[in-house]
């Protein structure tokens, strides 16, 4: 069995127990029409094959075991050295080898995003959003190899540790999986809700979109245009344009992602055409109808057309 997979090629089979949450939503988007960048997984299995082979489990529970819960400092301090000995070890030779030669399909320089993927990860009842890593603008074999271990061991990050304590999940019941994708260059880019997540208003769609890449609106550093559309007939409920100051770009050649202001000619200027609008609508409608229950959703356009990069419940409702 393949511990590294396609995203257009994972079965559905596995897809609920290798894939992790962000994973399984791509698979399955992908797989049923949505407009996903190719990529693949480093299925869940991958990551435990690793941590066995460099002996790290009974170290990790060992060391969430000394946590004093009462104690910030104690956490913090147990989160490092477990983030440090995961991120350190070294990746098994033919393990490396197949995570090199599937990021050579996508080309040996071609940016990828590395974005973790928690097996217990956008459930209807618990949200772990930003929890676990993301990179982005990722270039080379070396760093592609190198991310996917960060991402690896960011799921000991504080928060998330503390996080799935809280919400009494078994941390031997606990894996990541890691999605490497195409990095989509986008121009435009936000987040958008099938539902109102405000009034609870299920015929209404919320998006909030900025110039450059959406990890200024999910990082909270840009102020972003808010939309909220009828579905029925893509009228506006409420139109605020807002002015955007920074914005989010690739930082240079060698990768990276970096902020810088927005040109005085957009920075007041609406993000999204109506055209967009409903192009954006139009997916949430159906994948709404897909899930069979509201979701919120990130996107980006790249060159006119629309990719949709994560989709996850709304567990506010």
């Amino acid at each position: 069995m393949s511990m590294i997979a396609w995203i257009n090629e994972l079965s559905e089979e596995r897809i609920g127990t290798v894939a992790g949450g962000k994973g399984a939503s791509l698979c399955r988007m992908l797989q049923n029409g949505f407009p996903v960048p190719e990529g693949f997984i480093c299925c869940a299995e991958m990551f435990n094959t690793f941590m066995e082979s460099n002996n790290l489990w009974d170290m990790v529970y060992q060391k969430i075991e000394t946590i004093d819960w009462n104690s910030d400092e104690s956490l913090v301090k147990v989160s490092e050295s477990i983030r440090r000995a995961v991120a350190e070890a070294p990746m098994p030779k033919d393990m490396e080898q197949n995570l090199i030669e599937h990021y050579r399909v996508l080309g040996s320089e071609s940016p990828v995003a590395v974005r973790s993927s928690g097996t217990a990860e956008d459930l209807d009842d618990a949200s772990f959003a930003g929890q676990q890593e993301t990179y982005l603008y990722v270039i080379g074999e070396d760093d592609v190899v190198k991310y996917v271990k960060e991402c690896w061991a960011s799921l000991y990050n504080d928060r998330a540790i503390f996080y799935r304590r809280e919400k009494k999940f078994n941390e031997r019941d606990i894996l990541i999986a890691v999605v490497v994708m195409r990095m989509v260059n986008s121009e435009k880019s936000g987040v958008m809700f099938t539902a109102n997540p405000i009034n609870k208003n299920r015929n209404e769609c919320m998006i909030e979109a900025a110039w450059g890449l959406g990890e200024g609106i999910v990082s909270g550093i840009v102020n972003p245009d808010n939309y909220i559309v009828n579905k029925s007939d893509y009228s506006y409920v409420q139109r605020y344009i807002a002015t955007k100051e920074v914005m989010v770009i690739r930082a240079d050649e060698n990768g990276g992602s970096k902020e810088v202001p927005v040109g005085d000619d957009i920075k007041s200027e609406p993000v999204l055409s109506d055209k967009e609008i409903k192009d954006l609508v139009d997916v949430a409608a159906k994948a709404e109808k897909f899930y069979g229950k509201p979701e919120d959703m990130e996107w980006a356009f790249e060159k006119g057309k629309l990719y949709v990069l994560q989709s996850r419940p709304i567990t506010t409702l």
